[in-house]
């Protein structure tokens, strides 16, 4: 194994992602929605939104969607001149907005173009192999996060429950000030979320990646309690939701709607208010592996 990690991959250690720290402007890629001869940049506006089965979502403009065809596109990941990926998808739903469409897909089948196809073969089926995944969802997924995705913190509160995760599956659209969350079905704090249709959402700036790991290993039916965390959190404005004292900013936001994906719940939210606490923050994102080999981001040794 330590030969051929050496052949192709200079003794790089395997995963699926590495995790950086990155102001926005700092990302290097960009992301494209191309329907035949037109293509509109979704870099801003494109999520992931359920792992199973594979869902992304793109907003465009109402100039933009009325020159994307219903039922079928492509999404690519660009680097340059260099494509790293390319997403096809088909249509599941198509949401109006105040100032553009809130598109829906599903992930149909995907290509990957970094390194050489003996590479991605080496890596997807060799280092990455997993009973839980197979080899058409690390395609996937190394498409995904061809693009950094950024790690937020969730908390959310209620007079019996408390819980402060991260999660990496969200989108946040400027233009519209809405904000798009994919949660797990099986969270018990998602059902506490849409009753009450509240959530806070924060960056990661000044925060270790265990720290936040470790967020995530706690239990959704019976979270640490704030008081338990190695870290003091202050109270959101309107919610009154606990906010960790290493984040730069954070949004409080009225959930809409939602709709079931799949293994992940889509929920649709409005930002009611928005703080920044420090000037230009930061966060943690994850980058496909593929992707960080050919980029110049730092990596940020965690628990892997």
């Amino acid at each position: 194994m330590s030969f051929i990690n050496k052949l192709f991959f200079n003794n790089k250690k395997i995963r699926t992602f590495y995790i950086t720290r990155l102001q926005p402007g700092e990302v290097e890629e960009k992301v494209f929605l191309k329907n035949g001869e037109y293509r509109a940049d979704i870099t801003a506006t494109n999520s992931m939104i359920c792992l199973d089965p594979f869902c992304m979502a793109a907003w465009l403009t109402t100039e933009q969607a009325v020159l994307t065809s219903n039922q079928e596109a492509e999404i690519h990941f660009v680097k340059g001149i260099w494509h790293n990926a390319v997403i096809y998808v088909s249509l599941i739903e198509k949401i109006p907005t105040d100032h553009g469409v809130l598109f829906l897909f599903k992930v149909e089948k995907v290509k990957n173009h970094q390194l050489s196809a003996l590479h991605r073969l080496v890596l997807f089926a060799y280092f990455l192999r997993s009973k839980a995944n197979t080899y058409y969802s690390r395609r996937v997924i190394s498409a995904m996060y061809s693009y950094p995705r950024s790690i937020i913190i969730v908390s959310y509160k209620d007079d019996n429950y408390c819980n402060i995760f991260p999660m990496d599956i969200h989108g946040y659209i400027e233009q519209e000030d809405m904000y798009i969350l994919g949660l797990r079905t099986t969270n018990v704090t998602l059902n506490k979320i849409l009753e009450a249709k509240k959530v806070v959402v924060c960056d990661t700036s000044d925060v270790d990646i265990n720290t936040v790991y470790d967020l995530g290993k706690h239990s959704s039916k019976s979270p640490t309690s704030p008081n338990q965390l190695p870290f003091k959190t202050t109270e959101s404005e309107l919610f009154k939701f606990p906010i960790p004292e290493f984040i730069g900013s954070y949004k409080e936001i009225e959930i809409i709607a939602n709709r079931k994906m799949g293994y992940h719940m889509l929920m649709i939210g409005k930002v009611l208010n928005k703080k920044k606490r420090k000037e230009n923050p930061s966060s943690l994102y994850h980058v496909g592996f593929l992707q960080f080999q050919k980029g110049n981001y730092e990596s940020i040794d965690g628990l892997f």
